[in-house]
């Protein structure tokens, strides 16, 4: 039960407009049962996944008002999918409509599917996952609208950083708690090696025991609970994968502030 608590710890506070609309829903006495329902699915997709997010791609667009919506109002259907993904990894997709009234509401209720399910799957949540390298079509269909968007699934021995995570008071002589979260691939040999590296300024604290990753892709939940060392400015955490002779090692600027955090004086 621990394990699953801080897995929807990270989930709340990696998925910004999942944790805002629960709240905006929370505190209204007046939102209507269309639009409580819409919000929970949000977070019902993003909980699918893994937590994982659409790399490279902007959020969903604006739920919907909750009023009902006939076919002869859709103008047209647009459907947003991660662009590129691994073999193991997943992204959710989104459909819009275009309606006459000029609102662009998330469909929810839209029926999905794939061109090639060998390369692309996707879930009646319009969830997608990489099987195998290549390229597929995804598509959506509701009230009689189609749309489509070509997803490609690429074999290489990569990390992909989603989504980070804390816990404690950052300062010296403390004992804090770092996740990290995201995908691996392995594709040029059978096995990888992935561990967790927490660092300060002067160099690495300690390297979780490495897990071996077998060739393919998934999803990875790191963490590592330790004492802040005195003197500490920053600590940061990195996840590695170790490929044969090739090494990984993700993220690797702190630009999305997943890397590092600073220590309060």
């Amino acid at each position: 039960m621990a394990e699953k608590h801080e897995t929807y710890l990270v989930i709340l506070r990696s998925f910004p407009v999942a944790r805002s609309a629960m709240r905006s829903v929370r505190q209204s006495q007046h939102v209507p049962r269309s639009a409580r329902r819409a919000t929970w699915h949000l977070v019902a997709v993003l909980a699918s996944l893994g937590m994982a997010a659409c790399g490279g791609d902007s959020g969903p667009p604006t739920s919907p008002s909750g009023a009902a919506t006939g076919a002869s109002d859709i103008l047209a259907l647009d459907v947003s999918c991660p662009r590129s993904i691994l073999i193991g990894e997943k992204g959710p997709c989104f459909a819009v409509a275009r309606l006459r009234s000029g609102q662009t509401p998330v469909v929810f209720e839209a029926t999905w599917s794939s061109s090639r399910p060998d390369v692309v799957t996707v879930d009646g949540l319009g969830v997608v996952a990489g099987q195998s390298a290549g390229q597929a079509d995804i598509s959506a269909s509701y009230g009689g609208r189609n749309a489509a968007v070509p997803v490609s699934v690429t074999a290489e021995d990569a990390l992909r950083i989603r989504a980070a995570a804390e816990q404690g008071e950052f300062r010296s002589g403390t004992t804090v708690t770092m996740w990290l979260q995201g995908y691996y691939s392995v594709a040029t040999a059978e096995s990888g090696r992935l561990r967790l590296q927490i660092s300060n300024q002067a160099g690495p604290i300690l390297s979780t025991t490495p897990l071996t990753v077998a060739r393919g892709g998934d999803f990875f939940l790191l963490s590592s609970t330790f004492a802040v060392p005195q003197g500490s400015t920053e600590v940061c955490r990195m996840a590695i994968l170790e490929v044969g002779s090739v090494t990984i090692a993700e993220p690797q600027s702190n630009e999305s502030g997943l890397r590092c955090i600073s220590i309060r004086p």
